[in-house]
């Protein structure tokens, strides 16, 4: 099933996502008004607004700072035309900033959508023709300035930590244990967890846990491989134990995960 979701937060105090999270769908996250550190698959950026940044499926991210006002919409890929996909896939990853022309009139354009009511006549229509039109002007300022990751300062994610979930994410599939991990990276146990607590908010091998199950939804979604295939592609002991961890996780199966989601389009 096709569906786009469009929602406003509003924060006047600092605050930070509990968790890396990932979805099957796209997202567009629109900063509108203050400053936030992003956490985006293995990168980290210092982003100011205005700033819109596409989020494509699978990939981890997260993001903490300050008081902030900013626009999601998700949207299934089913749900875009064959000029969105483009521009979408193109620039997935992508930090982008709107002129100020731009950004003006996407934030009204943002602000409609949200307050369409989809139960009234004609409201799924007006919410589809507002979104082509905001991605047209997001079409036009994708030659404008890009980012390249932040440098860490004494209050962002140290690069070793960055480092870290680097390496996580390219050997998810290899048996990794707490003990490989601090030897790689020349760290003692103790500080490992510590400063993967500290700025990460969950310990390596929770870290390490959730990209195997990202990497796992994908697989599950994108190719026809069996589940003991993937969970042994990705770094799983069993495929028992991958199904056990992926229900307690999804509250689905692996095998209805996959149905379900394909059902929904």
């Amino acid at each position: 099933m096709s569906f786009i979701e469009i929602e406003r937060s509003v924060r006047a105090e600092e605050w930070s996502m509990n968790d890396l999270h990932s979805h099957s769908h796209f997202e567009i996250y629109y900063l509108t008004k203050g400053s936030r550190t992003f956490l985006l698959s293995n990168a980290l950026y210092k982003l100011d607004a205005p700033i819109v940044v596409i989020i494509p499926p699978h990939v981890m991210h997260k993001t903490e700072g300050g008081a902030f006002e900013r626009y999601n919409i998700n949207v299934s890929d089913s749900y875009l035309d064959e000029f969105q996909r483009h521009i979408f896939k193109e620039n997935s990853l992508k930090i982008i900033r709107p002129t100020k022309k731009a950004h003006e009139e996407m934030t009204k354009i943002f602000e409609t959508l949200q307050g369409v009511d989809r139960r009234q006549k004609y409201g799924e229509q007006k919410i589809k023709t507002l979104f082509s039109y905001a991605i047209y002007l997001l079409s036009e300022n994708l030659g404008n300035e890009q980012f390249s990751p932040a440098a860490a300062d004494e209050s962002d994610m140290p690069p070793t930590i960055l480092k870290v979930i680097d390496y996580l994410n390219n050997h998810f599939s290899d048996r990794i244990t707490l003990d490989d991990l601090a030897a790689e990276f020349f760290l003692s146990k103790g500080t490992l967890v510590y400063n993967f607590n500290k700025y990460a908010h969950c310990s390596p091998i929770d870290f390490l846990l959730t990209v195997r199950l990202t990497k796992a939804k994908e697989m599950l979604l994108k190719t026809k491989k069996s589940v003991n295939e993937i969970a042994e592609l990705c770094g799983f002991s069993s495929a028992n134990y991958f199904g056990l961890i992926f229900k307690r996780k999804e509250n689905l199966s692996p095998a209805n995960y996959r149905k379900h989601q394909r059902e929904k389009g």
